[in-house]
């Protein structure tokens, strides 16, 4: 129902990705690129919207259709994080959808 808010602002899919890498891998580092296969609005935005590893993370917009999760404070392992990376379009400032990437970082003890 077009009416009830929740369903308004629920994703409009959510992907999962997993990721590994060494300890104390130096910062800034471009770590996943999210992209639009299409855009039917007028705007998309790219964001951070949770995950475990605040601070970790920052998402860059890095093309009309792209934007890249970034990795800008390195990571002493061994330890599991997790970024959600919101890409919302919209129209004429009105939301069209929303889709979730939820990354899983999994940081080795070893930094080789």
């Amino acid at each position: 129902m077009v009416e009830d808010a929740a369903c308004v602002q629920a994703p409009n899919s959510i992907t999962f990705h997993f990721l590994a890498m060494v300890s104390n891998m130096s910062a800034p580092r471009d770590l996943f690129r999210v992209s639009a296969a299409r855009v039917l609005g007028d705007t998309l935005r790219f964001g951070l919207a949770g995950g475990h590893g605040r601070g970790h993370f920052s998402v860059q917009r890095t093309g009309r259709q792209t934007g890249t999760l970034l990795l800008v404070r390195s990571i002493k392992g061994p330890a599991t994080l997790e970024a959600e990376v919101e890409m919302s379009e919209l129209q004429q400032g009105n939301l069209l959808g929303r889709y979730v990437t939820k990354v899983s970082l999994f940081v080795s003890a070893y930094d080789f």
